[in-house]
């Protein structure tokens, strides 16, 4: 499900830089709609690349159920110490988040600038890399998105750590009816605002996500494989069509979140079992990397991705696209490697520092 998810990501951060269409991600249009759907209908070869500019973006979500998932699962077996559990995932993600950023400094640098390019490129945007490291860019009008749009996920899934020990005392306290009564107050505020609160889209933050979040911490005090979850035919049939209205009414956009994911675990149900041999091994691999893909993707669309606007052909598209992929893999293994490398020499530095004293 993670190789399949940042599969998703990966061709959407490609794909939805053509001028159309464009994406119902982080605030809501039906001439955005209309122009997917005008366009398959038009221009059926095209239909892979439409479909992965607008629907690519719900990969997010199945991040955001797996990582509520994966980590309820985990602290059920052990106790969640607020402050070490924060230190881990900073521990986790920040070293290959760092090392992410020298290389597109180096890349995008000496591409763009020559040989002092990297300087150049940190002189203009460090900025813009303070507010992502500092976790704050998501809270700034304007800046979630600098200087590589698909990082906002960053401070995006850090908000989710600093409230998911609450959020596991919630249910604990509560049960189910808790997180329904968060999630319910989070979707009404959320379209009661239209999404934006003092200039800030909220989007860019957990608030619309609570019920996707809420949804991976129940389903992971089930003992049946979240792959393996049976959802009653009632909830697929009422889901789809709320997917389907929140693509067309502005009211239910905000429900497309869950509704998605309810859909996806149903295709999940019935195609992980059918994917077996080299597809199988590809897509363990591709979750493997997924922390890596996702780092490296965001700057290594370009100029392929430029091109492939220039050049407006299904085929080239594809292949293009095909190689995009194939780069951001050997790049993705390069940053996993370097980061495993800089964590061991960390973790050997404190353990010598320990028994030194």
């Amino acid at each position: 499900m993670k190789g399949i998810a940042i599969l998703m990501i990966a061709m959407h951060n490609f794909m939805h830089l053509f001028p159309f269409p464009k994406e119902n991600e982080f605030d809501f249009s039906f001439e955005r709609t209309s122009s997917m759907l005008n366009l398959l209908w038009t221009e059926p070869e095209n239909s892979i690349r439409v479909l992965a500019s607008f629907f690519g973006h719900f990969g997010v979500e199945v991040f955001v159920l797996l990582s509520a998932y994966g980590l309820t699962k985990k602290y059920l077996k052990h106790p969640l110490i607020y402050w070490q559990f924060i230190g881990e995932r900073i521990f986790k993600i920040f070293p290959a988040f760092i090392i992410a950023i020298v290389i597109w400094l180096a890349l995008e640098g000496f591409y763009s600038h020559g040989i002092f390019g990297p300087f150049k490129m940190l002189s203009m945007h460090y900025q813009e890399i303070l507010l992502k490291l500092t976790l704050l860019s998501n809270f700034i009008p304007d800046k979630a998105l600098e200087p590589i749009g698909p990082w906002w996920f960053i401070p995006f899934i850090f908000q989710f750590y600093f409230v998911f020990p609450f959020l596991l005392k919630l249910h604990e306290r509560w049960q189910e009816t808790g997180l329904i009564a968060l999630s319910a107050f989070c979707l009404v505020f959320t379209d009661t605002v239209e999404g934006h609160l003092y200039g800030v889209n909220l989007y860019y933050t957990i608030v619309p996500y609570i019920p996707v979040f809420a949804l991976g911490l129940c389903l992971a005090k089930k003992d049946t494989l979240i792959s393996e979850i049976h959802i009653p035919k009632s909830f697929v049939a009422l889901a789809l069509v709320i997917f389907i209205l929140g693509n067309i009414y502005q009211h239910l956009w905000v429900l497309s979140n869950i509704s998605f994911i309810l859909l996806f675990l149903v295709l999940m149900n019935i195609v992980i079992p059918k994917i077996k041999g080299s597809l199988h091994r590809l897509l363990i691999f591709t979750g493997q990397i997924s922390m890596g893909l996702f780092l490296v993707n965001g700057f290594l669309r370009f100029p392929m991705v430029r091109w492939a606007i220039e050049k407006d052909n299904w085929l080239y598209t594809l292949v293009l696209c095909f190689v995009f992929l194939a780069i951001s893999y050997i790049m993705a293994v390069v940053v996993i490697r370097l980061e495993r490398l800089l964590t061991s020499t960390l973790k050997a530095n404190q353990y010598k520092q320990k028994h030194s004293i």
